[in-house]
């Protein structure tokens, strides 16, 4: 059966820009000035954006929201959930659909979810080249650590140029990219899907956890990754049915 992919981040009004900007771009309108702020978390760690990196993460990110609505081989669903969680913490592949599960109050949270989702199902569709050109070269914890660059990138793009409101498990992920313990945070973060790089990297760098440790603690007034749960020490990608359904 063919059918489009989901698009639930349209609610959102930083998406809604970028819509508006996509249809500007395909009219010959060119691409929006972004005038990216500084974003500060409640511990006053600060992260000033760069325009032009923003520039890039908006032309990357534009052709693939695309997809994601209009591409009728695949189906992104989300479904709703009270408490925060990683992107990974609900994931399910199962054919031509991916489900993940986000927070129900964190709306603009929803197309870092969303792509996330979209590109751990184009890998299994062997597309993900398209999407992620460094992606032909990587494999296991490198793979999952060049997706993430990218879902902090496009956080940051949200939070410094489109004023998003602030989630927990998606700025845990984009300050890590930044300060560059974005492989440790991954490790920690997904211990049962990484448990022997995990292991192999602490070994040859022991002095790589306590760091993180001590960054996590003043960044985020906790020790470790705040969203793990039993969920995500299983299968990442069990299946889920024939995949039909919306956006729950």
């Amino acid at each position: 059966m063919m059918r489009s992919g989901v698009v639930a981040a349209r609610g959102s009004g930083w998406i809604a820009a970028l819509v508006l900007a996509t249809l500007m771009a395909g009219c010959g309108g060119g691409a929006v000035t972004l005038q990216p702020r500084s974003v500060v978390n409640f511990t006053g760690e600060r992260i000033q954006a760069d325009p032009e990196a923003m520039a890039e993460v908006e032309a990357w990110l534009r052709p693939q929201l695309e997809d994601i609505e209009r591409n009728p081989s695949f189906l992104i669903r989300l479904l709703r959930e009270p408490e925060p969680m990683y992107p990974w913490s609900r994931l399910r592949i199962a054919g031509d659909t991916a489900q993940l599960a986000l927070q129900v109050a964190a709306q603009d949270a929803e197309t870092p979810f969303l792509i996330y989702g979209h590109l751990r199902l184009m890998e299994v569709r062997e597309e993900l080249e398209r999407w992620l050109p460094e992606s032909e070269e990587l494999e296991g914890l490198q793979l999952e650590v060049a997706m993430l660059e990218r879902v902090s990138d496009l956080w940051l793009l949200g939070r410094s140029v489109f004023d998003t409101q602030a989630h927990g498990p998606l700025d845990e992920i984009m300050y890590a990219k930044e300060s560059g313990f974005l492989e440790e945070f991954v490790l920690l973060s997904q211990p049962q899907r990484f448990a022997e790089e995990r292991a192999a990297h602490f070994q040859e760098k022991p002095e790589r956890e306590e760091a993180f440790r001590d960054w996590f603690l003043r960044v985020f007034e906790s020790e470790g990754p705040r969203f793990v749960d039993s969920v995500d020490e299983g299968d990442p990608t069990p299946e889920v049915g024939d995949g039909e359904g919306g956006t729950g």
